[in-house]
């Protein structure tokens, strides 16, 4: 048997992106789509009187900062996720709060309350944190997911989870998010704080004779798996004028990254188990955890295999077959009254049933039809649709000084498909995608008091795209 290939198309897109956005005076200031948020509060002691000069860190890090004549502090650049605060002075116990979210773009509020002890001890009040159910200065329509949350539903996408909220819609397949009735190419994707932008890739020349373009190929929000997202958004409301290419709203995630002590899980989710499944089996799996002081790494994602296309109820009663090697062949005359004119020989093929019900010509007086020609029936699963991808996030994350900090990401995702057309069941075409996104994020904080801040905000990013197809055709 022999097989011939045709490259269908190859291609290739790189995307660097730089974002410098330096943020302003004052605790109510934001101005860019970034990757942390801000803190505030009050420390008071028991009788509400305000304390002055107590210290307010976050434990694990550097941020920390001393409060002010009233007893107020302030923190800018938090990174996002779920922190423990601790606050502390001389003459009264430390307070630690445990469970606070800090939320993107977002300004939290905790007050801190001390209590007064006549000699030092070394114990610590634990509180938890009250989380509000929407931050006071949210001025956008603008919905949250956390992905803490996320891990604990039985889905292995994000799009599963954003599809859900209001003004939002997936696709058939789950791959694409519709905002506001808008097209996909109407969303601007965010990861890290930086674009992440799908465009349209004109490969005329490359095989492809017809010259079409390949639209919207690129990364999506599932690109990131879902045990390495922190947290995801969709803005369906107004936004900001410096966000571009967002008619219809704005999909921002954000990967995780390593905390203070180290962490760590593993999966594996499998229905292949009978034929009347699609023959999934998936692996995920994640590790964090600091490295040395100020520096922790983080590293996860999944691996994934289908035997089958997806398929409706009762699909084996919708049989479909497929060659099992030679029966005879024939000699046709090209002209049936003329002995003398030349003859072609064509091949008949042996057809076999791949999908549908398996027991359909067992009964047959044909022993070679009964046996199925030695092949194996499937059931309800598709012959020539196996598809696999795996995802892959790893970030470092580096804390210094008194509340700067460098965070590097490589985002990874291969996808693997085989296309099966049922009307000439002998063309089977393949396909091969990959992603690749780096993202690098700084933040040098120049200045900062229990009343604000002053730090510039860097992001670099460099995208990788590219896509693959080979046409296949199969002949005995």
């Amino acid at each position: 048997m022999t097989q011939g290939c045709v490259n269908a198309f190859a291609r290739t897109a790189r995307t660097i992106v730089l974002a410098a956005l330096i943020s302003g005076l004052g605790a109510g200031t934001a101005l860019a789509q970034n990757v942390s948020g801000k803190l505030e509060g009050t420390v008071r002691d028991q009788a509400g009187a305000p304390i002055a000069n107590a210290q307010v860190f976050i434990v694990g890090s550097t941020f920390n900062v001393t409060t002010n004549a009233d007893g107020y502090y302030f923190m800018n650049n938090v990174p996002i996720g779920t922190i423990t605060l601790q606050a502390s002075f001389i003459g009264y116990k430390a307070t630690q709060i445990d469970g606070l979210k800090i939320l993107s773009n977002q300004t939290a509020t905790q007050d801190i309350t001390l209590e007064a002890t006549p000699f030092e001890v070394e114990e610590i009040t634990v509180v938890a944190a009250v989380n509000p159910l929407v931050p006071r200065d949210e001025v956008t329509t603008k919905q949250r997911v956390d992905g803490e949350f996320t891990r604990n539903l039985p889905v292995d996408r994000v799009t599963a989870v954003l599809a859900l909220q209001p003004g939002v819609v997936a696709s058939a397949g789950g791959g694409t998010l519709y905002i506001r009735g808008g097209r996909a190419d109407e969303a601007a994707l965010y990861i890290d704080g930086v674009p992440a932008q799908a465009g349209s890739r004109n490969i005329t020349g490359q095989g492809n004779t017809s010259g079409r373009a390949i639209i919207g190929f690129g990364p999506t929000v599932n690109t990131v798996a879902v045990n390495s997202f922190e947290q995801a958004s969709i803005t369906t409301g107004g936004t900001a004028a410096e966000f571009g290419n967002a008619q219809s709203g704005i999909i921002a995630v954000q990967t995780r990254s390593g905390g203070r002590s180290w962490t760590g899980s593993l999966g594996y989710e499998s229905n292949d188990f009978t034929s009347a499944s699609n023959g999934l089996n998936r692996i995920t799996g994640s590790i964090s955890g600091p490295i040395t002081s100020g520096l922790t790494f983080f590293l996860g994602g999944d691996l994934e295999g289908r035997q089958s296309a997806g398929f409706g109820q009762d699909r084996e009663k919708d049989p479909v077959f497929v060659q099992a090697g030679r029966d005879l062949t024939i000699a046709v005359p090209q002209d049936v009254g003329n002995p003398l004119s030349d003859t072609s020989f064509v091949d008949v093929q042996k057809w076999a049933i791949y999908t549908g019900e398996c027991d359909a010509f067992s009964s047959s007086a044909d022993p070679d039809i009964a046996s199925n020609y030695g092949q194996d029936c499937r059931g309800s699963r598709l012959p020539g649709t196996t598809n696999s991808n795996w995802r892959l996030t790893s970030n470092l994350n580096y804390s210094y000084g008194t509340g700067s900090r460098l965070k590097a990401s490589a985002i990874f995702r291969q996808n693997q498909t085989r296309g099966f057309n049922p009307v000439n069941p002998i063309n089977v075409s393949g396909t091969l995608g990959e992603n690749r996104i780096y993202t690098l994020n700084w933040t040098q904080n120049l200045s900062q008091s229990a009343e604000r801040a002053l730090a510039p905000e860097v992001g670099l990013s460099y995208q990788q795209d590219q896509i693959g197809r080979a046409a296949c055709r199969e002949r005995v």
